[in-house]
């Protein structure tokens, strides 16, 4: 447990982690405002469902900008089937959020499907290459942190939550459009997994493990779900 406290006492890239928490409240903050004008593009339901799941979403995210500046000494670490839990959800984030994109690259048809992205959408190929990567990241980062390198490897989450706000797609649906006009693509698609990414890092270090799990769950559950919503043509 010593080593455990004086590991979290330093917190890797907190200010960085910061930083990508108060990105992504922007980016949370826009999508909620510009659906007000893209509003007519979905059933008539699913209006009020986004609007309140992107409220909670902010307080999640404010949640958690508030808590990590408060955190300098860990006093509890977190128990070993939290640390468990939590490198499970941070896995299943990157296949849920596929979703949004038939599970691409997962599918076995992964390089016809790559073939037949048409020249304008190129950056989506790009899209699927961090899908993949990024789940390989994780999985040897789960390693890294299992066998005893745990700065390294909760330093590989922030770093890797940075990567994935970079805009990565230039899908025209309605979601994106507004980001598309204003800077050419959207960085959507993986912005529910920098959350994630930042909120197991809090986790991690003994920031409301038991809160963390739940919260990164339920986040990895509503992109599944979204992404569903979506294959179904339920949604759009």
């Amino acid at each position: 447990m010593a080593n455990d406290i004086s590991e979290n006492k330093l917190l890797p890239l907190r200010t960085s982690a910061l930083i990508f928490l108060s990105l992504n409240l922007l980016i949370s903050v826009v999508m909620w405002l510009s659906f007000f004008t893209t509003r007519k593009n979905f059933p008539s339901w699913f209006g009020p469902v986004f609007l309140v799941a992107v409220g909670l979403l902010i307080c999640i995210i404010c949640f958690y900008i508030w808590q990590l500046p408060r955190t300098l000494v860990l006093i509890k670490p977190p128990a070993g089937y939290q640390r468990a839990f939590i490198w499970l959800l941070l896995v299943l984030s990157v296949p849920c959020t596929s979703a949004l994109h038939k599970f691409a690259p997962f599918r076995l048809d992964a390089i016809i499907s790559w073939l037949e992205i048409p020249a304008e959408y190129n950056l989506i190929k790009y899209n699927f290459i961090l899908t993949a990567g990024s789940l390989l990241v994780i999985l040897i980062l789960t390693v890294l942190y299992g066998i005893g390198h745990r700065t390294q490897a909760v330093t590989g989450l922030v770093i890797l939550a940075g990567i994935m706000l970079v805009p990565n797609d230039n899908c025209a649906n309605p979601f994106n459009l507004p980001w598309i006009k204003w800077i050419g693509a959207s960085p959507l698609m993986f912005m529910p997994n920098s959350v994630v990414l930042l909120i197991g890092y809090s986790g991690l270090h003994g920031i409301r493990p038991r809160i963390s799990i739940l919260l990164m769950a339920t986040i990895n559950i509503g992109v599944f779900l979204l992404g569903l919503g979506h294959l179904t043509k339920l949604i759009w």
